[in-house]
Parts: structure tokens; sequence; C-alpha cells
């Protein structure tokens, strides 16, 4: 397990203004090394965050043919397992996970995907719990916008929004927990190239069952709220969170609650949302 792949040049992701070092260790780091920056692509440090020393957080990496080996280090906390697309499945969720850890208490963090119109950078976000399909709805309805996040949207005091381009966690077949890292240019999605601004919030109820065109309803603000703040994390942490949940959704004219089966149904209440092509 001494092997490391990032012993001279650490891999660093971006995540909404976090840096996140990556350490891979084991006999078989390479593999790991290697799949890293196509997926992270869109997540590089750019800047004066490229030629950092100090990181704000760090992820411990383990992939090693000894069976034992990765259970030790499993047990240890560390990402580890037997099948590399296992592996970068919960990589990718651990680092989303330091970063949100690290902003704690600084911004609004909603579990949401968003997307963005180029020609004018306003955003919407779509609120959903995990496993219920935002990463889906961002592979439908993506093409011709900017791909911001599909897992956590970052929301400044002033509506602005951190672009978070993670790799899209696709299932590897309906129904399934494990899920295969996707990059997103492979995807055939865009990042942002200018400013986001939130101008829409929805919640989105899949329904499987559901028959007929989507019903989109709009939620006062407290039961807005109400909604929100499960699916936003480090809330407690906030100054003054409920006021500041409530405001933003006040501001951007209520948040809309949409109930639909497949995501292609929704392409239109999208182009309501954002303008432009759907």
């Amino acid at each position: 397990m001494a092997v490391n792949a990032f012993d001279v040049n650490p891999f660093v992701v971006n995540a909404f203004d976090v840096a996140v070092e990556v350490q891979v260790e084991g006999d078989r780091a390479e593999e790991v090394a290697e799949r890293l920056p196509s997926l992270w692509e869109l997540c590089a440090p750019t800047g004066d965050r490229a030629g950092r020393s100090a990181r704000d957080a760090a992820v411990r990496v383990v992939f090693d043919s000894d069976p034992a080996v990765t259970a030790l280090a499993a047990g240890a906390g560390h990402v580890s397992r037997e099948r590399l697309e296992d592996l970068l499945q919960v990589l990718t969720q651990r680092i989303t996970l330091a970063a949100i850890d690290a902003q704690a208490g600084r911004h609004l963090m909603l579990h949401a995907a968003c997307l963005a119109e180029p020609s004018t950078g306003a955003a919407a976000a779509f609120v959903a719990p995990g496993g219920t399909g935002k990463t889906t709805f961002v592979r439908t309805l993506a093409m011709g916008r900017w791909y911001v996040t599909d897992e956590t949207t970052v929301v400044n005091d002033d509506g602005t929004v951190v672009p978070y381009p993670k790799p899209l966690s696709v299932r590897r077949s309906p129904g399934s927990l494990f899920k295969d890292e996707m990059a997103p240019r492979a995807a055939g999605l865009r990042p942002p190239e200018g400013p986001v601004r939130l101008a829409a919030l929805g919640l989105l109820d899949r329904d499987e069952h559901h028959v007929g065109p989507p019903v989109v309803e709009t939620l006062d603000t407290l039961d807005a709220v109400l909604a929100l703040v499960p699916q936003t994390s480090h809330l407690p942490e906030l100054e003054r969170p409920l006021q500041r949940l409530a405001a933003l959704c006040e501001s951007l004219g209520g948040v809309h609650r949409v109930t639909y089966r497949e995501a292609a149904d929704v392409a239109g209440w999208v182009e309501e949302l954002l303008g432009g092509p759907a």
C-alpha cells in the first residue's frame, strides 16, 4: 500500500470553491489516477487555487489488489473498494461531503440539480432527495444550457450560484444502488462560462404512477421552507437559517413544486423558468 499515485503533483478538485485534495494509495493506485482527470475536468482548480499548497480538505483513497488491505482501509474510514467503478462512485460522494462540511455555516447548500440559461446566466435549482432522478433530469434537459451541478447547489448571499459541475453518477440499471461515474463532457454537457444567478427554485416530485401532464403548484413561504429544510446541508450552522431560506423563497417569487413521471415531460416548465430552448 506504499504506492502513492500523486506523490509529486497532488490531485485537487475545486468543489464549489473548496480545494479537496485526493490522496490515492495502493498497488492499483495508478488505475484511479488515470480516471480522475477526465472525470473531474470541469472541477479543476483555476487561478490562484491552482497553485495553492494548502488544501481545504482531503480525501484518502486506497485501491489495492489485496482484499485484506481494502477491508482495513475501509474500516479506517478511507475510500476503498475492490471494484474500480464502485470506488469512483464512493469517491464522488466523499469529495462532495468534504466540500459541504468545509462550507458549513457560510452558504445555503441545497440538495439540488441546477441548470442555467447561457444568454442570461439565469439559473434554476431543482431540489430533490438523493436517488430520485436529479441526474436523469439534468441529462434530459441540459442540452443548450449550462450544467451547473446535479447534486449540490451553493447559493451566495447575493443570489449568485457557485458551480459544481461534478461527474454524473448514472445508475447501472433501474433501481440499482450502484452507479457509474461519467464525465460531463462525455454526456454532451457544457459548464458555465460566466456568472450564474439563481432565478427560480423548484421542488421535484417524480411519481412513476403519475398520469397526464405535470402538475405545478406554487407553495406559500411557510410550506416552501418546510419542504426545503430537510434538503439543505448544515442549515443550523447558518445565522438566522429559517429567515434566510424564507427570504430566498420570496426573492424568487415563490417555490414551485412539480409532480411528473418522466423528465422529458417537464421540458416546457423548465423553459418557462429559464427561457431559451429546452
